[in-house]
């Protein structure tokens, strides 16, 4: 089941313009310019729980946050990507602050081919904790949110429950859902 996923994944993003990007350079296999974006949706009830919490989400790093269907949507600018790596590379992040407590996430990669999205963590309770593995990627539950759902991984759902004190995130936990557009105007 995970080679149909990886292979279906693989698909998605040949349709979203991957593919026709890396035709338009045959002998480039990889970019390193912004070519699109990646909208992040946060789940609803995450969302509850964060604003309930007195969380304040900021946009970090170019990215742009907004509010999207009841929730908090995010798009991150796509600076590059890997054909032969399968991996889709983002600047900008996203800090969540509470009081003196804050973590910040920033640069993340979609790997295709692990069926993860890394990043680059630092904070308040965390320190610098430079790249870790932050979500899996999974079939959207919610295809109106996103073309794939983020479940948060042991390192990220510890991450944020150190920094703001709490026991709220485990892993597992769908934290959101994201639709890479790698040909549209960020």
């Amino acid at each position: 089941m995970r080679g149909t996923f990886i292979k279906a994944l693989t698909a998605l993003a040949a349709v979203l313009g991957l593919v026709a990007v890396g035709a338009a350079a045959p002998a480039q296999a990889e970019s390193r310019h912004k070519v699109g974006y990646t909208q992040v949706v946060v789940a609803p009830d995450v969302y509850d729980l964060v604003a309930g919490a007195g969380i304040t989400p900021a946009a970090v790093g170019g990215a742009k946050a907004f509010a999207y269907k009841g929730t908090l949507a995010a798009r991150f600018p796509i600076r590059g990507y890997s054909l032969k790596k399968l991996r889709i590379k983002h600047s900008g992040g996203i800090s969540l602050t509470a009081g003196s407590a804050s973590i910040t996430l920033r640069r993340f990669t979609i790997d295709l081919r692990r069926l993860k999205v890394t990043g680059k963590v630092s904070g308040s309770a965390v320190g610098n904790a430079g790249r870790v593995d932050l979500f899996t990627i999974r079939r959207s539950d919610r295809r109106d949110l996103g073309l794939v759902s983020l479940r948060l991984t042991a390192v990220a759902a510890g991450a944020l429950n150190a920094t703001f004190g709490v026991s709220a995130f485990s892993a597992g936990d769908t934290f959101g859902y994201a639709t890479p557009r790698p040909l549209g105007r960020f």
